[in-house]
């Protein structure tokens, strides 16, 4: 004979079950991933011997464009943009820096002339045998923040006052980072 078990039920406890669903929430939320991280392309100086010269040789010598970034501001330096950047004969004494910073010492990276520099590029991606250059090599100082330096690579690949086809005009889209001054 089966016995009949005769009683009450007793009530679930479920303040355990409900206090850690209330703790997990906020820990699953704060475990999420809102940021996500993006990747700024450049290319690396090249290591090793140099290269002996292509047997077509050009009458126009290359470009050779490199933007120093002190924590003066921006000086420009290449082959055949001497009217552009201002550049002296005088190689004795050391000049300022082409583009100067908007307050002395540049203590944020927001007083960097950065739009002036995108003007500067653009003037000399206009020139003649110029409009086929690519390269620019930016040589920042140790001291330098990284904020500039992207803001710097941001100028030169691109000029955001001229859309051509409705984006962007492309300047000097492959940026090497060399070492510093």
């Amino acid at each position: 004979m089966a016995k009949k078990r005769l009683g009450t039920a007793e009530e679930l406890n479920l303040v355990p079950i409900m206090n850690l669903v209330t703790i997990l929430i906020p820990f699953l939320l704060m475990a999420a991933q809102f940021i996500s991280l993006a990747v700024i392309d450049s290319t690396l100086p090249a290591i090793g011997p140099p290269q002996p010269p292509s047997e077509q040789e050009d009458d126009d010598p290359p470009l050779s464009l490199s933007v120093m970034i002190t924590d003066e501001g921006f000086t420009v330096k290449g082959s055949g943009i001497d009217e552009i950047v201002g550049a002296s004969e005088d190689e004795g004494e050391e000049a300022g820096p082409t583009i100067p910073c908007t307050v002395q010492g540049c203590p944020t990276p927001d007083t960097y002339n950065v739009a002036e520099l995108t003007r500067m590029l653009t003037e000399i991606k206009d020139l003649p045998g110029n409009e086929d250059e690519e390269n620019v090599i930016l040589v920042p100082e140790s001291r330098v923040p990284y904020e500039v330096l992207v803001l710097t690579m941001d100028s030169a690949r691109n000029d955001p006052s001229q859309k051509v086809d409705g984006k962007s005009r492309i300047l000097f889209p492959f940026v090497v980072i060399a070492g510093g001054a």
